[in-house]
């Protein structure tokens, strides 16, 4: 597991110093190193107890100050620049050598992932990503409003695609498109805006998701196939 420098590291004793005595009271401190819960905290009237990954004995003065002024009450809320520190900082951790290979599937009735997301790798990536991949769901599926037709893990490198798509009914174009878009995740990661906002999609993102060359023909078949997407009777053929 690797984290990027961002500064010079604290011991966990001085870190939960410096935070009470710019909070102004009581911590208890404990130290994670969690892939998504990066920071909880529990008031009480005689201890606050907070759960910090590990990340933030590096973090730089600004941050250490407001989450004090968090942890102390000054703020009620988050501050963004607080949420855009774990933010950053999570993408540059790796989990991915924590991975069991053995349980990722690649080969589907009609598609293996592994050959598309070579393919895609080559044409639009020269090669240059290092990502896993995998089929994740059942291809039966009940009732649905809406579909997650891929989904992206970055502290495992990880893209997995609903097994859904592994029919007949879906092009090929389409599995490339869906494979290209969790890479696209990836190479131009989430971020926090200026008010505390995650946002998935940044400007680059869908300048670069518009590139795939079949961008338009996708649009348009979702379009043609309402139905099949979101039809009650989702028990489809395996052809």
């Amino acid at each position: 597991m690797t984290l990027v420098e961002t500064g010079l590291c604290q011991s966990p004793f001085s870190f939960q110093q410096q935070l009470e005595s710019n909070a102004g009271v009581k911590l208890q401190i404990k130290i994670n190193d969690n892939r998504s819960t990066l920071l909880s905290v529990k008031w009480q009237p005689e201890c606050t107890k907070v759960s910090v990954h590990r990340m933030f004995l590096q973090a730089p003065q600004n941050i250490m100050q407001a989450l004090a002024c968090y942890l102390g009450g000054k703020d009620k809320k988050l501050a963004p620049s607080i949420k855009a520190y774990m933010e950053e900082n999570m993408q540059k951790l790796d989990y991915s050598h924590e991975l069991d290979l053995s349980r990722l599937q690649t080969k589907g009735l009609i598609y293996d992932l592994d050959e598309v997301y070579k393919a895609v790798n080559h044409e639009y990536f020269d090669r240059s990503l290092d990502l896993r991949i995998t089929w994740f769901g059942n291809q039966t599926n009940r009732r649905r409003s809406q579909v997650t037709f891929g989904l992206y893990q970055d502290p495992f490198k990880l893209i997995k695609v609903n097994r859904f798509l592994d029919h007949s009914q879906f092009p090929d174009y389409f599995i490339s498109y869906i494979v290209y878009h969790e890479m696209l995740h990836y190479v131009c990661p989430s971020y926090v805006d200026e008010k505390g906002m995650k946002q998935i999609h940044s400007k680059e993102f869908k300048q670069r998701e518009k590139q795939f060359k079949y961008f338009k023909n996708v649009q348009q078949w979702i379009k043609e196939n309402q139905s099949f997407l979101f039809k009650e009777d989702c028990n489809h053929g395996r052809t």
